[in-house]
């Protein structure tokens, strides 16, 4: 394969003392200032993002799932209480502003089911889908709790205090706040 002649007098031509120069100051090389995509970067903090059911499974198991009323909040799932039981709405916005939903609460077995409120009026809507944290406050025996198919953790009244996002950043121990309601 042939060269046209106009590119060789071009490389002919070239400084390549200067050209090297050039290089290395894009690259960083000799401690000058890095610009070249390809050089090394400072690391962000890596923060595991998941879906959240993916994120629930994981609070199932390595997250905090010991039931400690008016102590500790526990990560859960809002689920649709529409499909799951037949309310008229997903999430219902009660007249006073809180937001009552079904949620999955992480346990070591994969989740309890609850019915919950928000603590407090207003904050942002909430979702199926949405991560929250969960404060159990006491339990509450039920004369359907007497049957044997129905999870005895059903009976736990509680409250959503915050919505929270489905991630891990292991350089930080807090959960990732979005809204509280509390």
């Amino acid at each position: 394969m042939r060269c046209s002649g106009w590119l060789l007098n071009e490389v002919r031509n070239l400084d390549l003392h200067n050209a090297s120069n050039h290089v290395s100051n894009l690259t960083g090389v000799g401690g000058n200032s890095m610009i070249w995509p390809f050089g090394k970067k400072k690391e962000a903090g890596v923060k595991l993002v998941y879906k959240p059911e993916g994120f629930l499974e994981y609070q199932c198991k390595y997250g905090h799932t010991d039931i400690q009323p008016r102590k500790v909040g526990i990560v859960a799932l809002v689920l649709d209480a529409q499909k799951e039981f037949g309310t008229s709405k997903p999430v219902i916005v009660k007249p006073d502003g809180t937001q009552q939903a079904v949620l999955r609460v992480a346990s070591d077995d994969g989740g309890f089911i609850v019915n919950s409120q928000t603590a407090k009026p207003g904050g942002d809507p909430l979702v199926p889908g949405d991560i929250v944290v969960w404060l159990p406050w006491e339990y509450v025996e039920h004369p359907l709790m007497q049957q044997s198919d129905i999870d005895k953790r059903f009976g736990w009244v509680g409250f959503i205090v915050a919505k929270i996002k489905p991630e891990v950043d292991p350089s930080n121990p807090n959960l990732a706040i979005i809204c509280k309601y509390d």
